[in-house]
């Protein structure tokens, strides 16, 4: 593992970057062994290669080497593997396998290096970010070494592309893979684009700004800063003052100060609002932009519109799903984008940017929110299962076609039967990918199930399980199975917009009973009247069945009031929880019963909010709460809640050689993933430039521990586990070594909203150990603290230490930790 360890602090010393063109260097020979790892749909998992590359002294692989047991039981060997005429390594070993190819270069200099296939690649032992569905977007400006270079690359779907490109402009954009909305001839205002911006440079860039030009009109924008030898996507603004139809240009500059560096002329389209378009907006999960695709409806009525909220198959753009809807006459089609493509099933990043899209276009166009609908396609079927169920209070119907329903029923993902006390900590904190413990929650709205008997892609089995299991309980779902239809016979069925217009969102005080359940009040926390605020034990379900008395028909014909309101709950695993009471401002009388504690008069709380909370096995009166540290639904911990709220990446400096270059790299890795498989734009700074005032309320990924990250003292000082050099302390109990990784979540202490994810160690063993960041992949989650070491490649769960929560109150005492070997 020598080479890691050259990184950041070498490259800056080569200062000398190529700017002439030369040759572009194909890359045509290499090893490349089939996969050994395992259970590497989970956070947890086996991978002799990966294993071997970070616990072996320059781990190098040789012809026939045996690395593990594959797939198939078969013993995997590394074998000589050669490019095809198009310059493409080719092998079913590609699946999950690995490739192994090496470089002699004349000098040192910095290169680009273009790649495709894989999933991730170690350049002399640096980890960058990958591009497994092909899509040609990864562009790593890399250090080649005098000598020797290495490359060990984890493909993906068993093709891997590769050369090296001279660094022709050493900053510059790449036109490619732009987020831009389109201009409509009904506006005249700014807009929002995104474009990437390469740095083929060993400096971090500060000083750079676009000037974006549209017929004659022209916006400057400051781009953040950009670490060296990277790619960001940055964005800018551009004026829409286009009154006709058509196709335009904008012109794009990049400046360092006030120098000229780069520029680009970009195509715009102008539309009607007839037509489908795209609109963009800054996301909060990171501050990159992102799009939605709208086809409007041409609403014959003046009643608020409609939403109905359209979510795509994988490899389907949001824009190319609007447009396959024909307008309607009652509401308007809103189709979000996943983060990308393929993006996340839908699940954490994908249900997040789900809604925002929903509330950001629900202020937008004045849509009814009773009258909201969720209806998608394949990918965006399984969407539709999630989302329903996860935020049942938002739908007035629902309708998944040719969808599946979880990740266990279709994407081969591994579900322990009978987990182990250690085991189950990561069961329940992926809780939210278990769509049938949830399925319940379908009860608040109706449910319209299409599906083709031919379909080659998703069985129709998945839809013929979830027929049988709503018929178990369910009194308001349509079935519909279309014979001899494959995957894909469309998505604007007249039959589905006919079955939502059938359906709204009751009021409150007209729902006489309703289900609620969730994984934890950080995923999900309200429904109808009532708000789940806190767990008894954190990260297994909770929930409520509610029963109110409501006015009879008579009593709606003569416009009567209900004197009384009685309102009966039954609660699962809750410790508190608010009911929100508007509803009963017109009775006499308010009487709550929980499980079996009764309160008989609540008059005074009528129109108001009540809260409740259970103290010694009682439920009983209380205060709204004001400690916002403690767990609630806006924080409420698992590791990847962090990696929202305008994160912040913030790596290290304050080590050693090795240890530094480790943060930053891993730092930019993680940063280059996100981009890809989110779209994403993260900002990362090093321990030196960060302040709690100059980033305030912004969520924090911290790289490094209280020996080699200055911010650590700032954010994690007061944490009940502490990580420093060749030391874990977990309470009173203290772990040694340099082997140990730890994943740990905690609160910003001078934020209501922000928290800190640590990716940290106790040497570099343990931080290498940490390099993988199979935290993006949807039902991949981590409890609030993990500590496992080195070894967790080659022995799986057995390196895990210790695993679990923090109580409600962020401490060990009121926490579950659970210990391993």
């Amino acid at each position: 593992m020598t080479n890691f360890r050259l990184g950041f602090l070498l490259f800056i010393t080569f200062l000398g970057v190529s700017l002439h063109a030369q040759d572009t260097i194909p890359l045509k020979n290499g090893l490349v062994i089939g996969a050994t790892n395992k259970g590497d749909r989970s956070i947890i998992y086996t991978d002799p290669v990966f294993h071997n590359f970070i616990t072996k002294t320059n781990y190098e692989p040789i012809v026939n080497d045996s690395v593990g047991i594959g797939r198939q039981d078969n013993v995997e060997r590394w074998e000589p593997l050669t490019t095809d005429e198009k310059g493409v390594f080719k092998s079913r070993k590609l699946r999950g396998g690995y490739l192994y190819v090496t470089y002699n270069a004349p000098i040192s200099e910095i290169k680009i290096l273009e790649i495709s296939g894989h999933n991730e690649v170690f350049v002399n032992g640096i980890p960058r970010g990958g591009d497994v569905y092909n899509k040609h977007l990864t562009f790593h400006p890399i250090e080649l070494l005098k000598g020797k270079n290495t490359f060990l690359v984890r493909g993906g779907r068993g093709e891997v592309f590769m050369q090296l490109l001279s660094v022709e402009k050493p900053i510059a954009l790449l036109e490619r893979d732009m987020t831009n909305p389109d201009f409509l001839t009904t506006e005249s205002d700014i807009k929002i684009g995104s474009i990437r911006i390469l740095n083929s440079t060993a400096k971090t860039l500060k000083n750079l700004k676009i000037v974006a030009e549209s017929q004659g009109k022209t916006l400057e924008t400051k781009v953040s800063s950009i670490v060296p030898l990277s790619m960001r996507k940055v964005p800018y603004q551009v004026k829409d003052n286009y009154t006709e139809k058509d196709t335009v240009r904008v012109k794009i500059q990049l400046y360092e100060g006030s120098k000229l560096i780069d520029e680009a002329s970009v195509l715009y389209q102008v539309r009607t609002p007839e037509e489908r378009y795209s609109r963009t907006f800054i996301s909060n999960i990171d501050g990159s932009v992102q799009y939605f695709s709208v086809k409007e409806g041409d609403l014959k009525t003046d009643e608020k519109p409609a939403m109905f909220l359209s979510v795509h198959g994988a490899n389907v753009e949001a824009k190319n799903q609007a447009v396959q809807y024909q307008a309607k006459d009652w509401g308007h089609v809103i189709a979000p984008t996943n983060r990308r493509d393929y993006g996340f099933n839908w699940e954490d990043w994908g249900r997040w940017d789900a809604m925002e899209v929903q509330e950001l276009t629900e202020k937008m166009y004045g849509t009814d929110p009773k009258r909201t609908y969720l209806t998608g396609h394949s990918m965006g079927g399984h969407g539709t299962w999630h989302l329903g169920a996860i935020f049942p209070n938002k739908w007035a119907a629902i309708a998944p076609i040719s969808g599946w329903y979880s990740l266990f029923s279709y994407a081969n993902k591994e579900e322990v039967e009978k987990p182990t006390p250690l085991e189950n900590m990561f069961v329940r904190s992926n809780h939210a990918s278990h769509t049938l413990e949830l399925s319940r929650n379908y009860l608040h709205h109706g449910v319209y199930i299409q599906h083709g008997d031919a379909d080659e892609v998703v069985p129709v089995d998945q839809a013929r399980f979830m027929r049988k299991h709503l018929a178990e309980f369910h009194p308001d779902f349509a079935y519909l199975e279309y014979e001899d239809k494959k995957h894909w016979f469309g998505i604007d069925f007249h039959t589905i917009f006919d079955y939502f217009k059938w359906h709204t969102i009751p009021e409150n005080g007209d729902v006489k009973t309703f289900e609620f359940r969730t994984p934890n009040p950080g995923v999900s926390s309200e429904s109808r009247y009532v708000t789940l605020y806190q767990q008894e034990k954190l990260f297994e379900f909770s929930g409520v069945k509610a029963t109110q008395n409501i006015r009879t028909e008579k009593q709606i014909k003569n416009h009567e009031d209900l004197k009384t309101r009685t309102i009966s709950l039954e609660t699962e695993n809750l410790k508190k929880f608010k009911l929100d009471l508007k509803h009963t401002i017109a009775s006499d009388t308010v009487q709550v019963k929980i499980d079996s504690t009764s309160f008989e008069n609540l008059v005074a709380y009528k129109g108001k909010e009540v809260w409740f909370e259970k103290v010694n096995g009682t439920w009983s009166l209380t205060k709204a709460p004001t400690n916002t540290f403690e767990k609630n639904p806006s924080r409420y911990g698992n590791f990847k809640e962090a990696f929202k709220n305008n994160m912040l990446f913030v790596y290290g400096t304050k080590g050693n050689d090795a240890e530094n270059n480790w943060a930053f790299n891993k730092a930019r890795f993680d940063a280059e993933t996100f981009y890809y498989r989110g779209n994403g734009s993260t900002d990362i700074i090093s321990d030196k430039e960060f302040s709690l005032k100059k980033y305030k309320d912004r969520s924090v990924i911290l790289y490094g521990n209280a020996s080699t990250n200055s911010a650590w003292k700032l954010l994690l000082a007061k944490s009940p586990v502490q990580v420093k050099r060749n030391e874990v302390t977990v309470g009173s109990k203290i772990l040694k070594g340099d082997d140990y990784g730890v994943y740990l979540t905690y609160p910003r202490i001078d934020s209501k909203t922000a928290s800190v994810a640590a990716i940290t160690g106790t040497g570099l063993k343990g931080f290498e150990a940490t390099i993988p960041n199979k935290y993006f992949g949807s039902g991949t989650d981590i409890p609030d603290v993990m500590i496992f070491t080195n070894a967790i490649y080659a022995n799986g769960i057995e390196s895990v230490k210790a695993v679990g929560y923090f109580g409600n109150d962020w401490s060990l005492e009121h926490g579950e930790i659970e210990w391993g070997n």
